[in-house]
């Protein structure tokens, strides 16, 4: 799940920090077959593209051209942010609402009995078993909230175990960062300016959780909390996958957890179901595939949330 406040949505996505974009970016159009929709409600259209099937009934013509581009660039973007390889597979569903009106009406459909839960959501949609369900919320918001639940979409249709929520929700705000000019992208993990702004609130406001805590941690408990607290939680997932990205051997590791989640021989998840198995089923990944000395990481992962957030 991801949490953006509306008047962020008006910000360019990006981080705060100028840095130059390097390459060319990718183009935002795609080759895309096109076919009738039928809504009940409003002319919709079905968007095929090569990894996508997009059913829309969105009134924004420029957001409707660009979805196709934008979410198979995102796609690329996975495949490097998680070393996994790009595999054969069914096109992912994706719906892309006019209005919230719309979205609810989708939502109680595909949903069902636990729609209640999804209706509460004010950030522009979410991903559920591997559908991903969006309403327009202008251009660079609705793109910015794809873009997240896009790789939570990626997950679900590419591995065969689900992933400890630190690093799924931890990757997912690096698939968020970007830029665009024009009708091209650029995806900037370490350039994210939502998660910027939480990760400073963290350690600002006093709002910085433990290494533990955070691993153990899942968004249901932290959102019923504060709402600074909450944001925070995700800004530091998001300095923690940095700083693991950012270390061979970190990465290396991170990326033998992925595989082995793909290929379902995850070691550390094992043992009889509940949320506090999960959370210690959690923490022991971390230390069997990233590191096993706690304490030596959370010194070196504070001094680079520090830095990632310009506080040193």
């Amino acid at each position: 799940m991801f949490i953006v406040t509306t008047a962020a949505l008006a910000i360019v996505a990006g981080c705060g920090q100028s840095s130059p974009l390097e390459g060319p970016g990718a183009a935002m159009d795609t080759p895309v077959q096109s076919y009738r929709w039928d809504t009940g409600a409003r002319p919709g259209q079905e968007l095929a593209s090569a990894h996508y099937r997009i059913y829309t009934n969105s009134s924004n013509a420029m957001l409707v051209r660009y979805m196709p581009g934008f979410m198979e660039a995102a796609y690329r973007h996975y495949l490097e942010l998680t070393g996994l390889e790009d595999a054969p597979g069914e096109l992912m569903p994706i719906y892309l609402m006019n209005s919230r009106a719309d979205w609810e009406s989708l939502t109680r459909s595909v949903v069902g009995p636990q729609a209640g839960i999804y209706l509460s959501i004010q950030a522009g949609g979410y991903c559920y078993r591997g559908v991903s369900v969006f309403w327009d919320v202008g251009n660079l918001g609705t793109l910015t909230i794809a873009s997240h639940e896009g790789l939570h979409q990626f997950f679900h249709h590419r591995l065969r175990l689900s992933l400890p929520v630190w690093l799924e929700e931890g990757l997912c705000t690096l698939a968020q960062g970007y830029r665009v000019e024009g009708d091209r992208v650029w995806f900037t993990p370490r350039m994210n300016l939502f998660r910027f702004r939480d990760l400073r609130v963290a350690i600002v406001e006093g709002h910085w959780m433990g290494l533990e805590d955070l691993l153990a941690g899942q968004p249901s408990q932290v959102l019923g909390g504060q709402a600074d607290r909450a944001v925070g939680y995700y800004g530091q997932l998001w300095a923690l996958l940095s700083f693991v990205r950012s270390e061979a051997a970190y990465r290396e590791g991170m990326q033998r957890l992925l595989e082995d989640a793909r290929q379902g021989r995850l070691t550390a998840g094992g043992g009889p179901p509940g949320p506090r198995r999960r959370q210690d089923a959690w923490l022991a990944m971390f230390r069997q595939y990233i590191s096993a000395d706690l304490e030596a990481f959370e010194r070196a992962y504070r001094a680079y949330a520090r830095s990632l957030a310009g506080l040193e």
